[in-house]
């Protein structure tokens, strides 16, 4: 089944950036909002008649998608989300469309954010209008992603501890039972990775799927810690069942069949150690 991806950032965040590379990559169809703003009303119109025309290019871009996740692609909703509402709002949303919903959230220093976007405006006559009082303005709207947002989101421009306590969706390409393709030892969890990310050996970032007793060929699960290995550019996320609670022991003793080969540390929230 064919998946939304919702992209989650403020105005100069990167998302576009992101959405454009992942169009590609996925393969997916990209609706970026104000790319349709300025093609329907110009890039600069009346605030008086921004809320309108939103609305309007609102319901065409779902509209769009639904009819394109019935044909069978994926779908990119290159939007933003800002406050906690919104992202309920869209989730639900794409779920009426879909089960196969995921959020892509991009992090950036809003300094930075502010720069590129002023640099944009004055540079790009086919970028909407912002200014710098218009920005800071919008600004104090933005609600950053914490506890509230309990869905399924790949993480962009992150530290690996950054996904402890996120739900995030696994690909297992090595799923129990099967054999290592080099080494030829038998995998007792589930492995996969995280699609759509890159860690520090240029791959996807790796995944242990713990608590779970039957081979999967994809899972969504909370990320309750990090295995960082120090003598190795490639940390392992641990991920489980929403709700499941593992002690630090039983954390090593699952995956020891191969980070026994490794020096590393288990990263975790201090009230997740439960031994």
């Amino acid at each position: 089944m064919a998946t939304i991806h919702l992209m989650q950032g403020f105005i100069g965040f990167g998302k576009t950036t992101v959405a454009k590379e992942l169009e590609v990559k996925i393969p997916a169809v990209r609706l970026t909002h104000d790319e349709f703003m300025v093609k329907l009303y110009g890039r600069n119109m009346p605030y008086a008649d921004f809320q309108v025309n939103y609305e309007r290019v609102d319901e065409l871009l779902w509209m769009l998608a639904e009819k394109i996740v019935k044909s069978g692609s994926d779908v990119i909703m290159d939007y933003g989300f800002w406050s906690h509402e919104d992202r309920k709002n869209a989730y639900e949303r794409a779920k009426k469309i879909t089960d196969n919903v995921m959020f892509h959230k991009i992090s950036c220093d809003i300094n930075v954010a502010k720069e590129r976007v002023l640099t944009r405006t004055a540079n790009n006559p086919d970028a909407l209008y912002i200014s710098e009082d218009e920005f800071n303005g919008l600004a104090q709207r933005y609600e950053e992603w914490n506890e509230e947002d309990d869905y399924p989101v790949v993480l962009h421009n992150a530290l690996t501890t950054q996904y402890i306590g996120k739900i995030v969706p696994v690909k297992i390409d090595r799923p129990m039972g099967s054999k290592h393709p080099k080494h030829g030892f038998v995998y007792p969890v589930n492995y996969g990775y995280i699609p759509y990310t890159k860690s520090g050996d240029g791959e996807e970032l790796d995944v242990y799927v713990l608590g779970v007793d039957e081979p999967l060929t994809e899972f969504c699960g909370q990320c309750i810690g990090v295995i960082h290995r120090t003598n190795d550019d490639d940390d392992k996320l641990i991920v489980v069942p929403d709700g499941l609670h593992l002690s630090d022991e039983e954390i090593e003793d699952k995956v020891s069949f191969q980070e026994k080969w490794f020096k590393h540390i288990l990263l975790r929230e201090a009230s997740d150690r439960k031994n």
